[in-house]
């Protein structure tokens, strides 16, 4: 039994010791060099699960080098690449070759965490595995990173605003945006596309395009479609323009430290959405939009939302 003073030493020396992160080393077909498409359109192949595993690099002070010493096992797997590769998995598309690489590399009775922005996950069953989320389709499936893709280019000059709130997108995907186009066309100056340009130069033709019918928004539609946030919640934030997530559960990425309610909105019915649409303070709308684009830059853009995954980490240690 340890003495008063021995025991204190270990307190102090576990609250104190830095987090460990050993990376499995994966086959090289598990990383795809590319993918056959983009989504958004205008988006760089490049996402966040490349970004985790760079930053984890250039953060050497949080890695070890001994699988034995690490309190987390980090499992690099471009999830995305892969399923876009194989047909999305359709008909076992490669799942068996994805399978057997993921088990051989894994290492027992280790915690093991990956980085997915594929909607549902890596699809494949591996015990134990947390997995942080950018596109989750259900409740406690993961936990919520931030979906992003390459910063749109954006006027320097200001965009008078024409709509309370607007949404571009197609909706019949998901009830709640079914319950969107039949509910909100009764509030005047709510604008509902009902389609997303998937080519990038229609999203710069005309007043109608995407861009511009977000910034002339004073709040940007976010509603769960087969995940549970959106690229348009973020995208929405880089335009400066207060998102609003419509949805049974709030998505929004490491509530657990970032103060969500100062920058964003989040309504669970479309009966919520409609109150605060015809209850809407234009002012603390346009603050909003104004500190979420601060916000985005400083707390979830590329690299900057990667320290938060060891925040979460260390809940859960």
């Amino acid at each position: 039994m340890l003495g008063k003073g021995s025991s204190r030493r270990r307190i102090l020396d576990s609250s104190t010791k830095k987090m460990k992160i050993f990376i499995l080393p994966v086959a090289e077909y598990l990383q795809p060099k590319s993918q056959p498409f983009a989504y958004p359109s205008h988006n760089k192949d490049y996402g966040v699960e490349q970004d985790f595993l760079i930053w984890l690099n250039k953060n050497p002070g949080v890695l070890t080098q001994d699988p034995q010493n690490a309190d987390w096992h980090y499992l690099p797997v471009f999830w995305t690449r892969w399923f876009l590769n194989h047909n999305f998995g359709i008909d076992g598309n490669g799942m068996q070759q994805l399978k057997t690489g993921v088990e051989h590399a894994l290492k027992r009775d280790f915690k093991i965490f990956t980085v997915c922005q594929y909607d549902g996950g890596p699809q494949i069953p591996i015990p134990g595995l947390t997995s942080f989320l950018a596109a989750r389709t259900e409740a406690n499936q993961g936990i919520d990173i931030p979906i992003l893709c390459t910063p749109h280019k954006i006027s320097p000059f200001p965009v008078a605003k024409k709509y309370i709130a607007s949404f571009n997108g197609a909706l019949n995907t998901w009830p709640i945006r079914e319950e969107m186009a039949n509910k909100l066309t009764r509030i005047e100056n709510v604008k509902l596309g009902g389609y997303l340009p998937t080519r990038f130069w229609l999203r710069w033709l005309g007043y109608r395009t995407y861009n511009r019918i977000i910034r002339q928004s004073y709040i940007s539609l976010a509603p769960r479609g087969s995940s549970m946030n959106s690229f348009r919640f973020f995208e929405a934030m880089q335009m400066g323009v207060a998102p609003c997530l419509i949805g049974e559960e709030d998505a929004r990425p490491f509530s657990k430290f970032l103060k969500w309610d100062e920058v964003s909105y989040y309504c669970q019915t479309v009966e919520d959405l409609s109150k605060l649409l015809t209850t809407l303070n234009y002012n603390e709308a346009l603050q909003k939009g104004r500190l979420a684009q601060k916000f985005y830059y400083e707390h979830l853009y590329y690299q900057k939302w990667c320290p938060f995954v060891i925040k979460e980490l260390e809940t859960l240690d």
